[in-house]
């Protein structure tokens, strides 16, 4: 059996934490077309005691109007004009056009696992320095080498 040491098992698990939520932007970003939404009003809703503030968009597909909440504290003027992407599957899953609108969720969700993954390899308790470790098809699938 092939043994692979603490940087390559680092690299395997990233992507295979990474890879699903790029692959679903990347298909979400294939599937989806630019449009041009306006401003409708800005939207307020309050979860416990933190309020979240938002401009509500809306945008026209064939004769159907879609609505949809865009980023907290990101704010246009009523009316104004402002570009979107929408899923032509679902319009209903439409977004701002910016990085952060389409990229952020993804940045965060996987972001989250990424810093947890950071740690456990950083952290010299958790895996010694110079680790070896068999991956395999069966379980255990991550076995550590002593």
């Amino acid at each position: 059996m092939k043994s692979i040491g603490k940087p390559g098992l680092f690299a395997l698990l990233l992507l295979i934490v990474i890879i699903p939520f790029i692959i679903y932007k990347i298909n979400w970003l294939a599937g989806s077309e630019k449009a041009v939404g306006k401003m409708g009003f800005k939207g307020k809703t309050q979860t416990g005691q933190y309020v979240h503030n938002y401009s509500v968009i809306f945008f026209k597909v064939d004769t159907i109007e879609y609505w949809f909440n865009g980023l907290d504290n990101v704010f246009f003027k009523e009316g104004e004009e402002v570009a979107i992407r929408y899923n032509r599957k679902n319009p209903y899953e439409a977004k701002i056009d910016s990085f952060v609108s389409i990229w952020g969720d993804t940045l965060v969700y996987g972001g989250i696992p990424i810093a947890i993954l950071i740690v456990v390899f950083l952290h010299p308790h958790i895996i010694r320095k110079g680790s070896r470790f068999i991956i395999q098809k069966k379980m255990p699938f991550i076995q550590l080498m002593e």
